[in-house]
């Protein structure tokens, strides 16, 4: 995309800030609470305590209101820890993840990804985003893992991450099996046995 010169945007602060907090947080336990089908913007004033013309004036719509309360609260990512080697590396990284998935976060994305919402392309856009922007920072596990000797050279970052925090998902969208510290800890030792056997190893293709 092109760069544009634009007037910056200054982020809302005092009881503007608190109106769209309160608005956000409001909307997205209503979709939890009643599912997204349900939630109208009355819905959402009432429980946040705003009036629903301040409401209807900020945001023309339930969609426009919930992706917005979405990306807001997609904006805190969950930062790898260094613990020295990669199977603690892991091991946090894991648990980081099922303490988010386990709270509000984890009944928010069920509420939203098993609804008509996950069409909108506005939530759709998120997922992209969260993707682009989280994997390189949870990769660095990986490369740090590579540098220190850990795993072989040629393991693919992603497919390592993605082997590690997919069962964890699995349980969160499909299964509703909890979410815990053993959890954690079993996905990050069969994601951290699988590296040392190479099996994220991809070799590069003949030059063309």
């Amino acid at each position: 995309m092109a760069e544009q010169e634009q007037t910056p945007q200054r982020r809302p602060g005092g009881r503007s800030a608190r109106i769209q907090q309160a608005v956000f947080a409001a909307v997205l336990e209503e979709v939890v609470a009643r599912g997204y089908a349900r939630t109208t913007l009355g819905a959402v004033a009432e429980r946040s305590g705003v009036h629903r013309t301040t409401i209807y004036r900020r945001w023309s719509d339930l969609d426009t209101l919930l992706v917005e309360a979405l990306r807001d609260r997609s904006g805190h990512p969950v930062v790898p820890r260094d613990t020295g080697a990669l199977a603690t590396d892991l091991a946090a990284y894991a648990q980081d993840i099922v303490e988010v998935l386990a709270a509000d976060t984890g009944r928010i994305i069920s509420a939203v990804l098993g609804s008509e919402a996950a069409r909108l392309d506005g939530v759709r856009g998120i997922l992209g985003e969260v993707l682009t922007t989280r994997r390189p920072l949870s990769s660095e596990i990986v490369r740090r893992a590579v540098a220190r000797g850990e795993a072989p050279q040629g393991t693919v970052d992603v497919e390592v991450i993605d082997h590690l925090v997919a069962p964890l998902y699995f349980r969160l969208l499909l299964t509703g099996e909890p979410l815990d510290e053993e959890v954690a800890r079993r996905c990050a030792a069969a994601t951290a046995a699988a590296v040392t056997a190479g099996v994220f190893v991809r070799e590069p293709g003949p030059a063309s």
